[in-house]
């Protein structure tokens, strides 16, 4: 994409966002007669600038429809199911979650409710499902665990393990964490990662509001509503399996945390992934993203085009090799970042053992991995 398209989508973009939502397809379809790129790559820009949707964990975010959310029945004190209603937790665009407790196995869950009148919406319902679906082939310590799914009333329900804790958001917030804490934290998330990975499942939309932090300090990856799932080689138990993907070129994610490759609305694989836990370690480790816009286009082409600072010259205190940990997690070709989750935990444990070496002993780092990362 040329800069004089990009500088065609930003005022289109800006244009629109003036615009009350209803009036805006119709601009749109005026503004871009019959280029249909340019007309989705702006409708896109459109739905993804207010934020995410979705919620797994009881986190409150926009809401998309107060009307569908409003409508949905009273449900604390209420039994679905043999679960027992206890409290509202948060509400957003895919739904209401809830504190509830399971009868049968006598434990405290999470059950995500997805309003009745979004069960007849095609394209959510589907969101949904796959969540459920991707989170559910699962099981992990640092990703989120599923256990049940069901209806209640019209509308479809998932229950998960209940966490305590906190986003690293909320952490991120209050300014930078230790480096040896974002060494452990990246580790966890990229083991959890790898798992998904190895399951044919790419998250695409890795941040720090989806990353939970519990209380006794371990990393829950959360929200797989926007999971790929990949196509594994088929097998006669496989072949006849439903998978859900993307049509091509839809640009699917958070912006911020996008890799280049999603942007263009190219096919996806755990690269992506790797990219957007790049971003979120560079983020722990300097207190800001390393790039920035003043809005989503912008954004985008920064993560396009433009290099992130260097993170030695913002904090003298990080050592050169983490730096080029993260620097090679976000080379925009794919093919020059770590080719796996399982490598970058890899690397990340080799260099966190260092950090635990004795005072005065020498640190010594894996000659692999060193070899491996200067390649």
């Amino acid at each position: 994409m040329t800069p004089e398209d990009y500088k065609k989508i930003a005022e289109l973009f800006d244009q629109a966002k003036q615009l009350p939502r209803e009036d805006r397809t119709r601009f749109l379809e005026q503004a871009c007669g019959n280029d249909k790129a340019l007309h989705d790559e702006v409708a896109s820009l459109l739905r993804y600038d207010a934020g995410p949707e979705d919620f797994i964990d009881g986190r409150a975010v926009q809401l998309t429809s107060d009307t569908a959310i409003a409508s949905m029945p009273a449900l604390s004190g209420k039994q679905v199911d043999h679960y027992l209603i206890a409290s509202l937790l948060g509400r957003g665009g895919m739904g209401e979650v809830y504190r509830a407790r399971d009868a049968r196995l006598d434990r405290d869950v999470a059950i995500k409710f997805l309003p009745a009148a979004y069960s007849n919406d095609a394209d959510r319902l589907r969101r949904f499902e796959q969540e459920a679906r991707a989170a559910g082939r699962l099981n992990h310590p640092n990703v989120l665990t599923v256990y049940d799914v069901g209806v209640y009333q019209g509308a479809p329900y998932i229950v998960t393990e209940l966490l305590e804790g906190q986003e690293l958001r909320r952490q991120l917030n209050e300014g930078t964490v230790t480096q040896r804490k974002a060494l452990q934290y990246a580790q966890q998330i990229a083991n959890g990662l790898a798992a998904a990975h190895a399951k044919n499942i790419v998250h695409r939309d890795l941040k720090p509001e989806n990353i939970f932090v519990t209380s006794d300090g371990r990393i829950k990856i959360l929200d797989f509503g926007l999971a790929k799932l990949k196509a594994p080689v088929p097998t006669k138990a496989t072949e006849s399996a439903r998978t859900f993907t993307t049509k091509p070129g839809l640009v699917m994610g958070t912006v911020a945390y996008m890799a280049p490759e999603q942007i263009r609305g190219q096919d996806t694989d755990g690269r992506a992934d790797v990219f957007a836990l790049g971003l979120i370690l560079y983020e722990m480790l300097s207190g800001k993203l390393p790039f920035s816009g003043d809005s989503a286009v912008e954004l985008m082409n920064a993560i396009l085009t433009k290099d992130p600072p260097e993170l030695t010259s913002m904090n003298g205190a990080i050592p050169p090799v983490l730096a080029s940990i993260v620097q090679r997690c976000l080379e925009k070709n794919p093919e020059q970042r770590f080719q796996s989750a399982s490598d970058l935990a890899f690397a990340l444990q080799t260099l966190s053992s260092t950090f635990s070496t004795p005072v005065g002993a020498p640190a010594v780092i894996d000659r692999r991995y060193r070899s491996d990362l200067l390649t």
